[in-house]
């Protein structure tokens, strides 16, 4: 648990970048290391085999989606996901730094109503061969793929988010673990 003298420093890591860059590896590594957990975020489909209420999402109906105050949320297919203001202050409750994976758009959101109490890290790699060979190897369907990369743009880091951002390349794991490693130290 990471705190201030006994008062709470509240902060959440963002983490935001193309898909195959390493967001869920990096979440997982600051969760594993450093027990910063991953904010829960909140969906209305049925509940997968192997799936918990509370650990996996927080599963609601259309009516529980629709009473939360939320950050960012999207619509696909006929499901609803979102990021809540609650689903945060729950997390807070428990441990002073949370981390969050979130779509580049939803990034204003947070930066406008948290301010300094979010640190935005924008994860890519060098190269988009990369990002296709991960995509690759996770099993990710090679029409999909190109169609990710074509719009990867997207997912590109825009101007007006630079000066919030840092950026970390994660071509090599090891690097990106130091790197990791002394920003959570940087919170001390």
């Amino acid at each position: 648990m990471f705190s201030s003298g006994g008062l709470s420093f509240e902060k959440i890591i963002l983490i935001a970048g193309p898909s195959g860059a390493g967001k869920t590896t990096i979440s997982d590594y600051l969760n594993e290391k450093y027990g910063i957990p991953r904010v829960l975020t909140h969906t209305t489909r049925p509940m997968r085999a192997g799936e918990k209420q509370g650990v996996s999402y927080h599963f609601e109906t259309d009516e529980t989606f629709n009473q939360l105050h939320f950050f960012e949320h999207i619509t696909y297919g006929s499901y609803q996901y979102g990021s809540s203001r609650e689903a945060l202050n729950l997390a807070w409750k428990k441990n002073d730094l949370v981390s969050l994976i979130v779509d580049i758009k939803g990034i204003y959101s947070y930066i406008n109503q948290l301010k300094d109490k979010v640190y935005f890290l924008y994860i890519t790699t060098s190269t988009k061969e990369e990002l296709k060979e991960r995509l690759l190897k996770r099993g990710d369907d090679p029409a999909k793929i190109k169609e990710r990369l074509s719009g990867s743009e997207l997912n590109a880091l825009p101007e007006d988010l630079k000066p919030y951002a840092h950026v970390l390349v994660n071509d090599d794991l090891s690097k990106t673990k130091n790197a990791l490693d002394q920003l959570v130290a940087s919170f001390h």
